[in-house]
Parts: C-alpha cells; sequence; structure tokens
C-alpha cells in the first residue's frame, strides 16, 4: 500500500467508532495493520491530520489530559477489534518502535520547556543543540534561558554551524531526553498520588482554551455546552481562559480601541499598574493622546494601588473583550502574523 494510501486509511478509520475502524482492519495483513496504525499516531503527534478532524480530536484530547489521551484509547480499542486483545499490546509497541525511528523527537516536542531543560541538565551542548533545532522558534527561546548557563551558548554555537549529526547519533539522544521526560514524569505521578497538579490543570484547561478560540463560534459553543453539561465551573474556565490578560498583546487595535474608549483614566491608570511592558505600550497606543495624559496624571496622583484594585480594573477590560470573543467579534494576531477569529 502507497504512503498516500496509509494516510488515507488512516483518516477514514479515525472518523469511525474504533469497534467498526477495527472490523474493517480484521481484512488487512498485520503489516499494514501497523502501518495504519504508526500513521495514525504520526500525524496526530505533528498536527498533520484532516483540518476537518484535528480541531475535535485534538479538543477532546486536551480536555480529558491531553497529549493524545483519546487517540490512545481509540487505538486500543481499534487494535484490540482488529487483532484480538492478546496481540494487540505486542502490535502498539512495534508500532511505537515504527513512529520513533520516523521521528524520535515527536514525545519531545510535546513536553513543557520547564521539563526539557530539566532533561538537559548535564548533557552534551551537541544534545541541547539537537533539542532546540526540533523546537518551534518561540519553543526554543523560552528554553534557551532555562539551559545552563555553560552549555547555553555553545548550543547556539552549534546550531549556528549547523554541524551534521549522524541519524543514529540522533536516536541516541533522543532516546536519552525521552527516558530522562518519562522517568520525571514518574517522580510526579508518585509524589502527587497520580493525581494532576494544579498547574497541569491550568495548563490543560488553558490549552483547550487557545485551540476552541480558533474554532468557528458555532462549534467553539457546542463544544463548551457539553462541558458546561458535565462541569459548569470548567466551562466558564475554559471560555474566561480563551482571554487573559498577556493575551491584550496579540488582540487587533479595533476590538482594544473599542474597549479602551469605555475606561476610565482612573480605570486604565490602575490597569497598567505593574503590567508588562508590552501590554502597557499596546494599550497605550490604542487610546488617544488626551486619553494618555489623563491616564499619567492619575498614576502621578494614585497611592500604591491594592492588588485587588488592579485586579478589578484588568478584570472589567476582560470582561468586556471576553463578551466580545463569545459574540465571535474578537480577532486575535498570532506569532506567524495570522489572525484568528472573528469565526462564526
Amino acid at each position: 500500500m502507497a504512503e498516500t494510501g496509509v494516510r488515507k486509511a488512516a483518516l477514514l478509520l479515525r472518523s469511525l467508532d474504533p469497534d467498526v475502524a477495527g472490523e474493517l482492519l480484521k481484512a488487512a495483513p498485520p503489516d499494514v495493520v501497523k502501518q495504519i496504525v504508526a500513521e495514525l499516531v504520526y500525524m496526530d503527534a505533528t498536527g498533520q491530520a484532516a483540518d476537518g478532524m484535528q480541531p475535535a480530536v485534538e479538543f477532546l484530547g486536551l480536555l480529558h489530559g491531553g497529549g493524545g489521551g483519546q487517540l490512545e484509547s481509540f487505538l486500543q480499542n481499534m487494535v484490540a477489534n482488529a487483532v484480538g486483545r492478546d496481540r494487540s499490546a505486542e502490535l502498539l509497541g512495534e508500532v511505537r518502535r515504527l513512529v520513533d525511528g520516523r521521528d524520535p523527537f515527536i514525545p519531545i516536542r510535546q513536553a513543557e520547556v520547564s521539563a526539557l531543560a530539566e532533561a538537559l541538565r548535564g548533557l552534551h551542548p551537541q544534545a541541547a543543540a539537537m533539542v532546540l533545532m526540533e523546537l518551534p522558534p518561540e519553543r526554543s527561546a523560552a528554553l534557551i534561558p532555562l539551559i545552563e548557563e555553560s552549555v547555553r551558548g555553545q548550543a547556539v554555537r552549534r546550531m549556528a554551524l549547523g554541524e551534521r549529526v549522524s541519524v543514529e547519533a540522533q536516536t541516541r539522544v533522543a532516546g536519552l531526553i525521552r527516558d530522562r521526560l518519562e522517568a520525571q514524569q514518574k517522580a510526579q505521578t508518585q509524589a502527587g498520588g497520580g493525581r494532576p497538579t494544579q498547574a497541569a490543570d491550568d495548563n490543560r484547561l488553558r490549552r483547550t482554551a487557545l485551540l476552541m478560540r480558533r474554532l468557528r463560534r458555532d462549534l467553539r459553543d457546542s463544544l463548551l455546552e457539553s462541558i458546561r453539561q458535565q462541569n459548569a465551573d470548567q466551562a466558564r474556565e475554559v471560555q474566561d481562559l480563551m482571554v487573559t490578560w498577556e493575551d491584550i498583546t496579540i488582540l487587533a487595535d479595533r476590538n482594544l480601541q473599542d474597549i479602551l474608549r469605555t475606561m476610565d483614566a482612573e480605570h486604565l491608570a490602575l490597569a497598567i499598574q505593574g503590567a508588562d511592558p508590552k501590554v502597557e505600550q499596546k494599550i497605550r497606543s490604542n487610546i488617544s493622546e488626551r486619553a494618555a495624559a489623563m491616564v499619567d496624571e492619575e498614576i502621578s496622583l494614585m497611592r500604591k494601588p491594592k492588588v485587588e484594585d488592579i485586579e478589578g480594573a484588568r478584570e472589567r477590560i476582560l470582561s468586556e473583550l471576553r463578551q466580545l470573543n463569545a459574540a465571535g467579534e474578537l480577532t486575535f494576531e498570532d506569532n506567524t502574523g495570522h489572525g484568528s477569529g472573528p469565526t462564526r
């Protein structure tokens, strides 16, 4: 079966119930089953699934624990139906080896930056250079400051030199880092009694929110409603996390201008107290010179504000922005220069 055929078969099966998909696979030779399952894992890990399928698949995976949990359950059921439960564990192990051989850095790209920094501790600068080259630019930029100072400069220099590394060396280094990441995860699970930390929960919900704000409004609303039926507080939190204070830097100017025009100088002065310079600059660039002067005057007269007053002023701005987002009228500009929203 040609690679295009494998991919088409994988996409078809992923759109079906796992029991039905397993029945269809029963007629395929074991090697073809292995190729199709490996293609499903690879597409999910690299975001290459079909546009119409991926948002819902990724949404479910993030909501129920992140990192492909939904796909894992689907594959286990499908493979068990196709080859039997006795053979399924062995086949999935072979699939993992196939995917690792195709791209051993997949789990590394999906890891948290802080976990990667810890996994790289004590390793040769070439290992750090390999990881930095494999990550998207924004994640590499976040990782570099966390790498040991004695390694950081050499790693970046090796990236710039473009030193050739054999496939065997890349596979060996990737395997070592993956082992360290898995050891970290086991240690965290044991320390927390198997329950995710609050930080992990917050990160999962934020990732879910970021995904959902890119969806069409009707699809987003239906997914939110499905969460709300199970957990109203969680649905509210996901909805709020679609627009955070830090997101102000990537809002379309016209959206921000519409909101800031309704805010008085006192509230704006409070809101920018201690704010990230990029957020403050974004706000100042979207108010008039007269409004900016009034804000500066308020700041000069202001005593040290209470934290709750600052948070209240910011929340008033965010509340207005979230209403626009709920109505599908908020536009974000992401790091690649492409906008997201409004989506109807």
